[in-house]
């Protein structure tokens, strides 16, 4: 069985994808969160940025920006498509970041790309590699799923869980290791692998690396100009956090 970093590479390198992400724009929702978080002229790292959907307009907002990506593929393209622009990509893992320590005043990692990090640790880990790049103060945007969203996906997922829980139960082998992992086979997918877990996960996830969560809401009702309500983690689509890295001093404070 391929690493779940392969299988991430194989699905965004077919063509026919690579070509589906070559479409520009930030979503209204991404653009209203950088335009607020996002210190005008910040150095900001894209993490996850494919074709450079959201690289090449965070550039052209005024923004210094790196894209990163796994595949190969979609930086060629990237690269591509931001012709005449100063814009920086590398082939990068975003559990690896290869950046000194407090290179970027802000990250964006967009499209729900943290579910395809393998497991739990591999979220934690992109997470503090986040933290680290960041300077004091930096912030952080990225979008998940919900285990719990209440969509055409919930008896996908009911059942998978029951499925999962029945091979432990029994002992049977299963390339499943932890609730909420799916690998998908075929031979022409965009997505191998994913996981999605709860908000709840997330939000410790973001303090444990040393964030404070500054905001938490849906896509839509970001969109719709709605505040945060109880009722996120059961909305359909993105959820978006955004969160910040502690200064020195407030975190020596919290040991």
């Amino acid at each position: 069985m391929p690493s779940i970093r392969d299988l991430v590479i194989r699905g965004y390198s077919h063509t026919w994808v690579v070509n589906r992400y070559s479409k520009m724009g930030l979503w209204p929702s991404e653009e209203i969160l950088c335009r607020q978080h996002f210190p005008h002229g910040a150095e900001v790292l894209d993490i996850g940025c494919g074709t450079g959907r959201t690289t090449i307009p965070l550039s052209q907002m005024g923004y210094r920006t790196t894209g990163i990506d796994l595949s190969p593929a979609m930086i060629r393209q990237a690269q591509a498509l931001s012709a005449g622009l100063q814009v920086r990509y590398r082939v990068m893992d975003a559990a690896d970041l290869q950046f000194p320590d407090g290179t970027f005043d802000a990250a964006l990692f967009s499209y729900n790309g943290i579910e395809l990090l393998p497991g739990r640790e591999g979220k934690r880990q992109v997470l503090r590699e986040a933290h680290r790049v960041l300077r004091p103060g930096g912030v952080l945007i990225f979008t998940t799923h919900s285990i719990f969203a209440l969509n055409r996906f919930a008896t996908f997922r009911a059942q998978r869980f029951l499925q999962f829980c029945l091979a432990k139960l029994l002992r049977r082998p299963t390339l499943e290791r932890e609730v909420g992992e799916a690998y998908y086979t075929g031979d022409n997918l965009e997505v191998y692998y994913m996981q999605v877990l709860s908000p709840g996960f997330y939000k410790r996830a973001i303090r444990a690396a040393g964030f404070d969560l500054l905001y938490y809401n849906s896509r839509r009702r970001i969109e719709a100009g709605k505040g945060p309500w109880p009722f996120t983690a059961f909305e359909d689509k993105e959820r978006f956090y955004v969160a910040r890295k502690r200064s020195a001093d407030v975190a020596d404070r919290r040991r």
